[in-house]
This record gives C-alpha cells, structure tokens and sequence, in this order.
C-alpha cells in the first residue's frame, strides 16, 4: 500500500491513472477515489480538482453505460468530506459531512432518478420474493425509497473508508503514526451528535419510504464509538489483543451496537479518554 501512495505522489499522470482506473473498474473504486483524495489532501484544492475531474470521467460513464453510479457518488462524497477534513482537521466535521453528502445523494436519487431506483429494485425482485417464500413474514415491501436509502448509506460508508484510507496514506509518507492518533482522538461534538440525533429521529418518525435514511446518521456515531474503542484500548495499553475480541463480540452480540453507540453519544459530552490514565502496552 505504501508503495501505491508513493507512485500516486510522484505527479498527476500517475495519480490520475491509479484514479481513473480505479474508479472504473468498479472492484477498486474506493482505492482509486483513495488516490484522487490523497492528492486533494496533500496538495490541496487545484491539484486535487484535477485528479478529481479526471476520476470523474469514468466514473460518469460507469452511472451512464454501466447503471451503476456508486463510484460517482462515493468519489464526490470522499471529495467533499476530504475537502472538510483539510479544511477544519475535524474528523467529526467530516464524518458529518458524509453524512449529509450520503442524505443528499438518497434525496437526489429519489427525485431525479425514480426509473433508476425501478431498474434496480426490479433486478432483485425475484431474489426477495425467494427469500419471502423461504421466511413469510420476515422480509418487508422494498420501496424504491429503500433503495436510495441503501445508496446512500453505501455512500456513506464507502466515501469514508475511501478518505480513511486517504489519510493513513499522507501518515504512512508524510507523518507516521499521525492517522492513529487522529482515530484515537477522534470525537463528536455535542452540537454535532445533537444534530445526528435529531435528524435520525426526525427520518425514523416519518417512516415510509424515509424509514431506512435514518442509518446515515447513525454511521458517524457508530464510528465515532469504535474509535472510542480504539482510543481507550491505546491509552491504558491494553494491546491489540482487546480490539480483536471486542469486534469478535460485536459480530456476535447484536445488543453490542446499542451499547457503542450510546458510549459514542456519551463521549461527546463527557470526553471518556481524558478522564483515564495513560499506561505504556506492555
């Protein structure tokens, strides 16, 4: 990986070529928007613009030829986020902004792109209607809502894994060990974590075809919780043995998931990490 950050620094036609082909070959789309961000990170707005535009390319003949316009939306959402993250050096701002871009792009799709979300829902009717036949009961009517929802939280999630990824590069070549700290640190604000809250609230209360939105808003919390994790683990240095159990029972225990969000929430106010000592791993 480090040798891919280092062939993507070296100058614009490598890096829009590790984008651009990327972006297009669907499987590593997240790696080439990884590439177009790391550029945006490092160098900044223009030089990042022109990776970017170039990424883009594909990607719009992807959502044009291909029907699919996953690696669009996930490299204009890890552009935007990566962009506020140089801006504020906030990953809670970030991950708040992916959010947002995530809600933005469900709303988009739902207004301007119903035969789209048609086209899709209808290539899985007949693996559904299998699985209502298997399990009666156990499967809801998927609304072309559902899948704008599910869109967006793919955004979401993949825009942000894109800029994680982004960032652990510019700390491999530029700053060892700075990515660790920052997910160490990591922490929502109050404002922020009100904000989630509310408009989570707001979208589960509308139900309907908005009854799915609700989990953009709980991804930054639920990232948020885990680096909680990570930061606690660290600063009693407690091992890496601790974080492979834990997500091993995250896996296992569903009612886990509540308790790391709640903890996430809590940290926001209360700051858990300062409160603890700080020990060396053993």
């Amino acid at each position: 990986m480090r040798a891919l950050a280092e062939f993507v620094m070296k100058g614009r036609l490598q890096a829009v070529a590790v984008a651009g082909l990327g972006v297009g070959t669907l499987i590593f789309a997240w790696v080439g928007v990884a590439a177009a961000v790391l550029v945006l990170l490092r160098k900044g707005v223009t030089e990042g613009a022109y990776v970017v535009f170039w990424a883009l390319l594909p990607a719009i003949a992807v959502a044009t030829i291909g029907a699919d316009v996953g690696p669009l939306t996930m490299l204009l959402g890890a552009s935007v986020t990566a962009l506020v993250l140089r801006s504020t050096q906030q990953w809670a701002s970030a991950l708040s902004t992916a959010a947002a871009v995530g809600l933005f792009s469900a709303l988009l799709l739902t207004q301007f792109a119903n035969g789209y979300l048609v086209s899709l829902l209808e290539l899985v009717q007949p693996m559904l209607q299998s699985m209502r036949a298997s399990a009666p009961g156990a499967l809801p009517e998927i609304t072309t809502g559902d899948v704008a929802a599910l869109i967006g939280v793919s955004t979401v999630l993949w825009s942000t894994l894109a800029v994680m990824l982004a960032r652990w590069w510019q700390s491999l070549l530029y700053n060892p060990g700075g990515f660790r700290l920052e997910m160490w640190q990591l922490r929502l604000s109050p404002t922020i974590t009100i904000g989630l809250v509310a408009v989570m609230l707001l979208l589960s209360k509308v139900g309907g075809d908005y009854r799915f939105w609700a989990v953009m808003c709980v991804m930054p919390i639920v990232i948020a919780g885990l680096a909680l994790v990570h930061g606690v683990v660290g600063r009693l240095g407690l091992g890496r043995a601790w974080i492979i159990v834990f997500y091993v029972a995250l896996l296992i225990l569903q009612p886990l998931w509540v308790a790391l969000i709640l903890a996430a929430i809590v940290d926001s106010w209360i700051d858990i990490r300062r409160r603890l000592p700080v020990r060396p791993t053993p």
